[in-house]
């Protein structure tokens, strides 16, 4: 349930979200909504003071009691010189514990992306739920559970029953960060309705009977069924760490399929070109939400033919390989991470071309390589779906040759254009496609040659958090 909204201009703006976020709330599948229209009578001795009533954890307690709701979200909004600052707690029924607790700035008053800032962060807190469903009556062996088709579950589904045990709150901040857990038994269900569903025992993991109020876990094995896959928040259980993944980073692996190009031109214009496959290995360490270290490695092979001009051998071979070393910053528009994102970083690349040595044609093996500069942006485009584009280029790439052909470099120029997207298969996999592009260029005045080399790519793998 959604408390009322407080706000420093007397509640003009905080009417106009409540209802916004209220909508959202009436049209998730990931909890019940409760109407705040029960609380009116228990907050209407609070006129006066209600701010002040909703910072009372006895107050809070009556209203969770009364409504019988499982959660509070408070959201309180503090105008700013230039936009709002925006608090989102939720807040346990005890009227104590603090489940969730993040605060952001955003550069806006309107009351759409206010709204849409309070929805995003609840879509994170969604994430965190350490539980599916919650036990609500027991009878022998058999029980029911608070979640039915709606959430989509059906018949035959095995569910696992956890009992949480221990709550550890943050020393300073006094928020649940950890629960800790106990297998209680294995059950699969056999009636679902629209809200509830009922299951039976099908054994113990323990000498102690299922109670009201203990956690239910969907387990995997349920994937198989020809339905819309659920999305489930890991839970740290001391007993059983298969349910938790890390935030530490990203590690992705890719297969990538395409063309590439050496063109030669000042005098006679020569080219080859043909076909190019290979893997790639991305990975990234999340030093901060914001800082980030990272590198990237490809390594391709291809088979060239002539496509233009004169040469003494018609066919080349290729061992294509780039690596690039990065530090960015990540900055988020709305202050949400599973928003708008857009990094910026920097860096070392090298671009190197295993060509065989082929003198009389002016072909070598060859490598650009130097400082480099890049920008990423990414953003949402539907739910567990986001596209995203990157541009980066090597400051004034050095350029050199197995043997030499041409020589040093006048002049050299590299930049890198990537389009593509991803999609959220489960909390901690994500599928990941995109199309690359590569330009590395050297000039030279004597002889007067320019030496052009690109590459274009389909990629497609699958990234892991880890």
């Amino acid at each position: 349930m959604i408390l009322p909204i407080k706000d420093s201009v007397g509640g003009a703006i905080g009417y106009k979200v409540f209802n916004r976020v209220e909508r959202y709330l009436k049209g998730s599948k990931w909890c019940y909504y409760k109407s705040n229209s029960e609380i009116i009578n228990i907050l209407g001795n609070y006129k006066n003071s209600l701010d002040k009533a909703l910072e009372s954890t006895d107050v809070l307690k009556i209203v969770s009691d009364k409504t019988r709701a499982g959660s509070l979200i408070k959201v309180n909004l503090q105008s700013l010189p230039k936009g709002m600052k925006v608090d989102v707690k939720v807040i346990g029924p005890n009227g104590k514990d603090i489940y969730f607790n993040q605060q952001t700035e955003i550069n806006s008053d309107e009351i759409g992306v206010i709204a849409q800032t309070v929805n995003n962060w609840l879509d994170v807190y969604e994430k965190n739920i350490p539980y599916d469903a919650r036990v609500i009556g027991v009878l022998g062996q058999q029980f029911t559970i608070d979640i039915g088709e709606q959430t989509g579950i059906y018949n035959d589904y095995t569910i696992k029953i956890v009992r949480p045990v221990r709550k550890q709150r943050h020393p300073l901040l006094k928020e649940i960060v950890e629960w800790r857990t106990m297998p209680v038994a294995e059950a699969k269900i056999f009636h679902v309705g629209k809200t509830q569903a009922q299951a039976k025992v099908v054994k113990y993991d323990r000498e102690t009977l299922i109670q009201p109020e203990d956690w239910v876990l969907i387990s995997k094995t349920n994937s198989n069924a020809t339905i819309e896959k659920l999305k489930y928040a890991p839970i740290k259980d001391s007993m059983n760490d298969k349910f938790s993944f890390g935030k530490l980073g990203q590690l992705g692996l890719f297969l990538n399929l395409g063309s590439g190009s050496n063109t030669i031109s000042g005098g006679s214009l020569k080219k080859i070109g043909g076909f190019t496959g290979g893997i790639g290995l991305t990975g990234e360490i999340w030093a901060t939400r914001n800082y980030w270290i990272g590198m990237d490695i490809d390594k391709h092979f291809g088979s060239f033919s002539k496509k233009e001009g004169t040469f003494e051998n018609d066919s080349n071979s290729l061992s294509y390989s780039a690596f690039k070393m990065k530090v960015g910053y990540k900055y988020l528009p709305l202050g949400f991470f599973y928003g708008p994102q857009v990094d910026g970083y920097v860096g070392y690349a090298s671009y190197s071309y295993g060509f065989d040595t082929q003198e009389s044609d002016e072909i070598t093996a060859v490598k650009f390589k130097g400082l480099m500069v890049g920008v990423r942006g990414s953003m949402p485009l539907v739910k567990d779906t986001r596209i995203y584009m990157l541009l980066d280029f090597i400051f004034k790439p050095g350029y050199s040759e197995e043997i030499t052909i041409f020589g040093d470099a006048d002049s050299t120029s590299n930049f890198n254009l990537e389009v593509g997207g991803n999609y959220k298969y489960s909390p901690n996999m994500y599928f990941d496609g995109g199309l690359s592009f590569v330009s590395n260029k050297a000039k030279f005045e004597s002889p007067e040659r320019e030496v052009s080399l690109s590459n274009t790519n389909i990629k497609v793998g699958a990234k892991f958090n880890f």
